[in-house]
């Protein structure tokens, strides 16, 4: 999306980034004289009236939220074309993601604890207006810099918080799997705010390590001991531990708890770390995943050039469920905006979605030709460092599994949504390939089956 060089008063600098659902937009104040962050609804959703919403709803939240550690809004408004935009406070030292790049060997403890001491602050605050984050990750925790040198860590994006009373089935597994509290991927358990709490303790075993830990791919998974990869006091290990444990009884029971323990440890002092307790809670392991027969394929694309053409690819995925498939673990569910009705084989016109489904699948190629494999939810889980694996790469560790949803695809293309029954559909890239989404319930869908090119 191109936005206005002029926007009210403020001015464009540049852009900034951007993800699944906005972009964000470096911008001038000239009558404050201060940079400003603009976030505004992608150009392919700003037709989807839930998503829509859900933008409108994370501006006036932020707005109404009273934290030095929650990205402020300043104002909000729309674009000549009818996108929905709100200003906020500008990050001018990054996020957390980029000071783990910057350290790959680990960052020091004292900075460790701060920044999570802030970022518990922030995300108390939310809790205390009865709201769960859901997706805290090192990205969404936002740096701005002091005139004493010391960072401002601000907690960002709540593109997919809920209220505790308000969170459906439909979206409790939205996320980043890597962060992501087991309890996401199990519909029998309840999500509160220890949810955050072990996402905040991915993020500080991140900062310990210089990568992100492997995702929770089930609900009994465990995040290998950070003492076993990175040099760190037992009991800072111990503090960060316990945040992640899969029960979320075990946890500390708020982000400020895990956050003073984690200080105490940092700073040498001794902490009280309790053991698992002996609670009911039931952690079921995942059935197998149930094989839906899978339709003819539709006819073969036009070829390409040989230097250009790809392989089949399948992709499956279930909601909390790994699926090892030549080595490969695959975990993708995603939300698929208005669920209206397909458009029966008919070509989508302007290329614009239809349907839930097809929302969906556009989603997931956007996020494969971005190289964001964390994003598509792609893994390998048993590599040494899962973070570092390129799911578009054809090298792959030679493992003969590839995904090559890339510059061969012409993502803008022309598409059409064929309608398969029992809840599957096919978004066809026209000559191109097809990506088959199975409907859970609702808007979520997951990724079933990718023929690409």
């Amino acid at each position: 999306m191109t936005l206005p060089q002029i926007l009210g008063r403020l001015r464009q600098v540049k852009p900034l980034g951007s993800g699944g659902f906005a972009e964000v937009w470096l911008y001038h104040d000239p009558v404050l004289d201060s940079p400003v962050a603009v976030k505004v609804l992608s150009a392919q959703w700003t037709q989807a009236d839930d998503i829509r919403e859900r933008f409108l709803q994370e501006a006036r939240f932020l707005r109404s939220v009273d934290s030095p550690h929650v990205v402020s809004v300043h104002d909000i408004g729309e674009t000549p074309t009818g996108a929905p935009y709100f200003v906020m406070a500008y990050a001018d030292a990054g996020s957390v993601a980029e000071l783990i790049a910057q350290h790959p060997q680990g960052m020091p403890a004292p900075l460790v604890a701060d920044l999570v001491t802030q970022a518990a602050s922030g995300l108390d605050a939310l809790h205390a207006r009865s709201v769960i984050h859901r997706d805290v990750k090192p990205a969404n925790i936002l740096l701005t810099g002091g005139s004493d040198g010391r960072l401002r860590a601000m907690v960002a994006d709540l593109g997919v918080a809920r209220a505790l009373d308000q969170h459906s089935e439909v979206t409790r597994q939205i996320g980043t799997p890597a962060y992501m509290a087991p309890e996401q991927f199990d519909e029998s358990l309840p999500i509160d705010h220890r949810a955050d709490v072990r996402s905040l303790g991915a993020v500080a075993w991140a900062m310990f390590a210089g990568r992100s830990p492997a995702p929770a791919l089930t609900v009994v998974s465990r995040v290998p001991d950070l003492g076993t990869v990175a040099a760190v006091p037992a009991t800072v290990s111990a503090v960060i531990m316990r945040a992640l444990e899969p029960r979320a009884e075990d946890r500390w029971p708020d982000a400020g708890s895990f956050a003073s323990a984690l200080t105490a440890a940092a700073e040498g002092r001794a902490v009280a770390v309790p053991p698992p307790s002996e609670a009911s809670t039931v952690l079921r392991s995942p059935g197998p995943a149930q094989s839906t027969p899978m339709p003819p394929p539709p006819p073969q694309p036009q070829q390409r050039p040989a230097s250009r053409r790809r392989g089949a690819v399948l992709v499956a995925a279930a909601v909390g469920i790994a699926l090892v498939l030549g080595g490969a673990a695959t975990w993708f569910v995603t939300r698929g905006g208005p669920a209206e009705d397909p458009a029966n084989g008919e070509e989508t016109a302007g290329a614009k979605p239809v349907s839930g489904a097809e929302t969906a699948a556009v989603r997931f190629v956007d996020a494969l030709q971005a190289g964001d494999c964390e994003a598509a939810g792609l893994y390998i889980p048993d590599l040494d460092d899962p973070a570092a694996w390129d799911c578009t790469d054809d090298a792959n560790g030679g493992d003969g599994f590839y995904y090559h949803i890339l510059d061969d695809l012409d993502a803008d293309g022309e598409r059409r949504v064929e309608d398969l029954g029992d809840g599957l559909f096919r978004v066809v890239w026209v000559d191109q390939g097809y990506v088959n989404m199975q409907r859970q319930e609702d808007t979520l869908f997951k990724v079933q089956q990718v023929v690409c090119c």
